[in-house]
């Protein structure tokens, strides 16, 4: 046809002479005149329904505002789709601007800039005067693409290689990148995908991925998709500086498969291995990627490549995006590099002729450390005693950074564990109320075995515990938080080495603060009681959840560690570190909070040697445990072992004494030579073990009765077989409890006599006094023949003397303690016990 392709009635009459020759095509008696085939198209998939309703109608009118049919319905100016490539507008250029390829098969693609814009390159390759014409034109603005000339056809672009190349035109300027927006480059690459697979012949891999150039730069004929300027025989330098073949080369290859390798250590070598070359036109990508690697660091031993056709492209991560290393060629090799975190990426290109020995290579990697560290407690006795060393042990895979423990015990009868002042911890589990904690602001009351504070209005809460810190240990702080309010600005946290815990910010201390609804994590430090911010880093903070919060403090190098169940989330090294501190204090601002579970540890080795009655301050009851030690450890890479534990059985004490001569009440002289004794001992901490009964002529003595073990008894009878009248018997006991604590004790003995002589009523007269004492003791109511002996508690006669009618003792280089004073006359004793304070 004659008619133009500008304007709507140009157009309209193009489609109404289309629209006739289909009409008459589809026309059986026409087909049957003529003889030619009938055809079946279908004119409004032809047209589209809307065209076809004026195309087909009886009469149309033609007016400013457009041509519509008798219904009032109007033309539209609908483009025509190419054939060849779907997506692509069909605006043919004029058949004098192209011509046949006279056979030439086509092989390669050209990428051009117009150096103008997409309208004044399809005009002017409708032409004639221009002798020129292209396949496809490009739009900058969104990649709309026009064909001009059918892929068959030659079209007029790259002057003598034109016979075997496919030409399209982008629109913009050799020196101007923002003309070449990702719209173009995406849809061009879409066309260069569907020529490559129309069956040319052309390979993907064959497209140019080099450095763009300002100048011409022909390429070999290896490279199949490429430039206007890398053509020979041209002068033209499109599509120039600013075009990226790199990303060009990317959009039309799809990124191959990737070997990963996952072994920490190996060699690596291209597809040849150790001994044959690699191959022609490769696209090989090898990720190595250790399981757990912080880095990997690879030495190339040997490398030879075909220089400038042949690249190895290396990568710092896992995909091509990640940052490039280095591209290497010929015998350029890269020989050690390492990578910054757990990947490399490696990629091999190769063009389509000539090969070489590629490379062989090895690596090694560091991997990160994910094994926490294990620590446990050593059990020690199964009852202590004394004083006592703890023991524990400590491993990890690589290093333990630092090693922690706490010091707990339990009262009898209380249900949770606290520390004593005197151990340098704190465990509160607040079990039996908040009594170690002083409330020195703030509505803070304990129930349900937490600390729970409810005051929202306050801004700054105090609830604080006495605690000295110092430079010579770590800290470890810990404790569980819960957030249960609602509101903007909700804060809490922990205060410690507290220097004042009764002023406004605790004198000077480091605060911990966990911001809900702002997601921080903040390290304060207070000096002169003046806060200052020195961290602010992100950490999900979320209403009515738990959380258990570790701060970790080391007062010699000044690093504050925080973290939140277990992971790190800010730390900070003060390089003036405060060196000590008398307590720790709970703080909270605007919020509602729980808090449970707080405790400090203490740095420690591989042993710690603990007090009894100190550290330990009770002792156990009916075998429970009344003393428990926790450990814990962190390793270099922050990961925290499992908190283990030991609890122990204490006592300190042997068992209470009860003892006495006789059958009821104690007597001190018989007249039986049937010896009587009965005994009641008792120990509330680990009971009684055995108790062993002997009787002899001194305290502690069994030479009349050998010790024996006592089953069941509780009373004692021993018939003398040589009875020796004025002699006094005493009934001794040995008695171990079941920590192993033995008592040995002593009766005050019984004096046998024949008979009494009226020598008790005499006795019964003398009186000691004053009793207790400090110095001296005065024995009255004595008779000549009267003698008296002054006893320890475990038998040792320290005293001896007749007495006059009154007889003075000095006391006053005696230790404090009970004694036994022995009057005695012929036939009779008495035993006084004397106190000396």
């Amino acid at each position: 046809t004659e008619i133009p392709d500008s304007g709507i009635v140009n157009k309209y009459a193009r489609d109404a002479q289309i629209y006739s020759y289909l009409t008459f095509m589809n026309s059986a008696e026409k087909a049957h005149e003529f003889s030619f085939p009938k055809r079946n198209f279908d004119l409004k998939l032809v047209f589209g329904e809307a065209n076809w309703r004026i195309l087909s109608a009886k009469r149309v009118k033609f007016a400013e505002n457009g041509i519509t049919n008798e219904l009032n319905q109007q033309y539209q100016q609908i483009n025509l789709r190419s054939i060849e490539y779907g997506p692509a507008i069909w605006n043919p250029a004029a058949t004098c601007n192209y011509s046949s390829r006279s056979g030439t098969p086509i092989s390669a693609i050209t990428i051009h800039t117009i150096q103008g814009s997409y309208a004044g390159a399809i005009s002017w390759a409708q032409n004639c005067a221009s002798s020129v014409s292209y396949h496809y034109v490009i739009r900058s603005s969104d990649g709309q693409i026009t064909q001009m000339v059918l892929e068959a056809n030659k079209a007029w672009h790259v002057g003598s290689e034109n016979p075997y190349t496919i030409g399209y035109e982008h629109e913009g300027y050799v020196s101007d990148p923002t003309w070449y927006t990702e719209a173009m480059y995406t849809n061009s690459a879409d066309l260069s995908r569907d020529i490559i697979n129309s069956g040319y012949g052309i390979p993907a891999l064959r497209t140019y991925y080099g450095a763009a150039s300002s100048g011409t730069n022909v390429l070999g004929n290896c490279t199949k998709i490429k430039g206007h300027q890398h053509y020979p025989n041209q002068s033209h330098t499109d599509p120039g500086i600013n075009w990226n073949w790199e990303k060009y080369y990317r959009l039309i290859n799809n990124t191959p498969s990737i070997t990963t390798i996952s072994s920490p250590t190996g060699n690596f070598y291209d597809s040849g291995g150790s001994a044959a070359n690699y191959s022609n036109d490769e696209r090989l990508l090898w990720r190595i990627q250790p399981t757990n690697a912080a880095s990997i660091t690879i030495t190339f031993s040997s490398f030879n490549l075909e220089n400038n056709y042949d690249y190895l492209f290396i990568y710092n991560g896992s995909t091509i995006d990640d940052p490039l290393i280095g591209v290497y060629t010929g015998s350029n090799s890269p020989g050690t590099i390492t990578s910054t975190g757990a990947t490399l990426l490696f990629e091999f290109r190769s063009d389509c002729a000539t090969t070489a020995a590629g490379w062989a290579a090895s690596y090694s990697s560091t991997l990160i450390d994910i094994i926490p560290p294990t620590t446990t407690v050593t059990p020690g006795n199964t009852w202590e005693t004394a004083n006592f060393t703890i023991n524990f042990t400590d491993s990890d895979d690589q290093s333990v950074a630092e090693k922690f423990y706490l010091i707990a015990d339990k009262n009898p009868g209380d249900n949770g564990w606290s520390s004593s002042p005197a151990s340098g911890c704190v465990h509160e589990d607040f079990e039996d109320g908040m009594s170690s904690w002083i409330n020195q602001s703030g509505a803070f009351s304990q129930a349900a075995g937490t600390l729970t504070f409810s005051d929202v209005a306050n801004g700054n809460s105090n609830a604080y515990y006495l605690l000295d810190q110092d430079a010579s240990t770590s800290y470890l702080y810990e404790w569980g938080q819960n957030i249960t309010s609602t509101g903007s600005n909700q804060r809490a946290g922990l205060h410690f080495f507290c220097s004042d815990p009764t002023l406004t910010n605790r004198g000077n201390s480091y605060f911990v603060f966990f911001r809900q609804g702002q997601n921080k994590a903040q390290i304060y430090k207070v000096t002169n009681d003046v806060f200052a911010l020195m961290k602010n880093d992100t950490c999900v903070v979320n209403q009515n959840q738990n959380y258990t919060y570790k701060v970790w403090y080391n007062p010699q190098n000044g690093w504050i560690k925080v973290y939140v169940n277990g992971t790190l989330v800010t730390s900070w090294q003060d390089p003036s570190p405060l060196t000590s501190g008398n307590s720790i204090s709970l703080r909270t601002g605007n919020c509602a909070v729980q808090f449970d579970n707080i405790k400090c540890y203490r740095s420690r080795g591989t042993s710690v040697l603990t007090t009894i009655n100190d550290q330990f301050r009770y002792q156990s009851q009916a075998g429970s445990p009344a003393g428990m030690v926790k450990a814990i450890s962190v390793d270099a890479s922050n990961n925290w072992s499992n908190e283990a534990n030991n609890t122990y059985l204490i006592d300190w004490t042997s068992a209470e004494p009860y003892l006495v001569d006789g059958t009821g009440n104690d007597i001190d002289t018989t007249y039986s030579i049937t010896l009587h004794g009965h005994w009641q001992f008792q120990d509330p901490h680990s009971d009684i073990s055995t108790t062993e009964i002997a009787i002899g002529t001194a305290p502690l003595l069994d030479d009349v009765f050998p010790f024996s073990q006592m089953t069941s008894d509780d009373a004692i009878m021993h018939t003398l077989s040589a009875p020796i009248y004025g002699q006094i018997y005493y009934l001794s006991a040995r008695v171990t409890n079941g920590a192993g604590l033995i008592l040995n004790t002593s009766s005050d003995g019984q004096l046998l006599l024949q008979n009494s002589s009226g020598l008790e009523e005499l006795l019964n007269s003398v009186k000691v006094y004053p009793n207790p004492t400090s110095n001296f003791v005065t024995i009255d109511g004595l008779h000549a023949e009267m003698t008296y002996e002054l006893y320890t508690q475990e038998g040792k006669k320290i005293m001896e003397g007749k007495t006059g009618e009154t007889t003075m003792l000095n006391l006053e280089q005696l230790a404090q303690g009970t004694y036994q004073l022995i009057i005695k006359t012929t036939g009779a004793f008495k035993v006084l016990p004397i106190i000396k304070e």
